[in-house]
């Protein structure tokens, strides 16, 4: 999803949603909130600005992600860079989570 910035710049932004695994909210919450492992990930990426995690009011289990980077190319640098430290992550987390669906 392209986004423009309060300014009017562009900028890449990412959102998943996530439905979690009945008591493993903390973990997820450990892995995937603004300094969590995915966070850490990003932020190898000049290019990443910020990681943003929120929590459904009526539906606790649901979770979104909001992972903003300066621009497109960024982003895809950052999979170029660290594709395989994604993927294994991602394969680690895949136990946390009983769906995944990025929001475009």
């Amino acid at each position: 999803m392209i986004s423009l910035d309060p300014i009017g710049a562009v900028m890449l932004v990412r959102v998943w949603e996530y439905e979690v695994v009945a008591g493993r909210a903390a973990e997820f919450e450990r892995l995937y909130g603004s300094v969590g492992a995915w966070a850490q990930l990003f932020a190898r990426s000049a290019g990443h600005l910020s990681t943003e995690l929120y929590r459904g009011v009526d539906q606790p289990a649901r979770y979104l992600t909001v992972d903003r980077f300066s621009e497109t190319e960024s982003w895809h640098q950052f999979l170029r860079e660290h594709g395989d430290d994604y993927a294994e992550l991602d394969a680690r987390c895949a136990q946390l989570t009983t769906s995944q669906v990025e929001i475009r």
